[in-house]
């Protein structure tokens, strides 16, 4: 399923703490509303969203590989202004390899959403009351985190390919 070669990915701790941008500096003015693929960055965490709370054998840590092409950021840190209503934070393409996670983080001032393009992925959410929810998602499902939530994922035998979508809580 994953036909991204990891030699196009840059080391996620490298390029943070670069500084590096997302897309291109320099941009005409007409890509104020295009961007073509070559232009965003792909980045792979090992260990997506540490959490050393847990032991390295719960998935609740973070484990394996995620390949993300940043197809656009708001973040602090990497905000392109490529979004016109300033709710946009980001989107993400991402791949987590077979049995890989996203370790257990909560979204204090984001919402995000995962939607399942290949590949399955199981989900464990907690809300603001401790209430804990979870599903194993397939390809056409859709998790959501709310403001205020905590949360997990882990990639099935064939790995997970889904879209992050991260908007700005109000």
């Amino acid at each position: 399923m994953n036909d991204i070669p990891p030699s196009d990915y840059r080391d996620g701790r490298d390029f943070h703490a670069s500084g590096a941008r997302i897309c291109p500096e320099e941009r005409a003015p007409g890509d104020r509303y295009f961007k073509n693929s070559p232009d965003m960055a792909r980045v792979v965490y090992r260990n997506a969203h540490e959490n050393t709370a847990f032991p390295e054998t719960d998935p609740r840590h973070g484990q394996g590989l995620n390949f993300c092409k940043w197809i656009t950021s708001e973040q602090p840190g990497t905000q392109e202004h490529f979004s016109f209503n300033g709710n946009l934070n980001g989107i993400l393409e991402s791949f987590l390899e077979p049995g890989a996670s996203v370790g257990w983080h909560r979204h204090d001032d984001t919402e995000e959403y995962y939607y399942v393009l290949e590949g399955s992925l199981y989900a464990e959410c907690q809300d603001a009351s401790g209430a804990v929810f979870r599903r194993d998602l397939k390809a056409g499902d859709l998790h959501r985190v709310s403001r205020g939530m905590s949360h997990y994922a882990r990639a099935g035998e064939r790995g997970a390919r889904f879209l992050a979508i991260i908007v700005k809580a109000e």
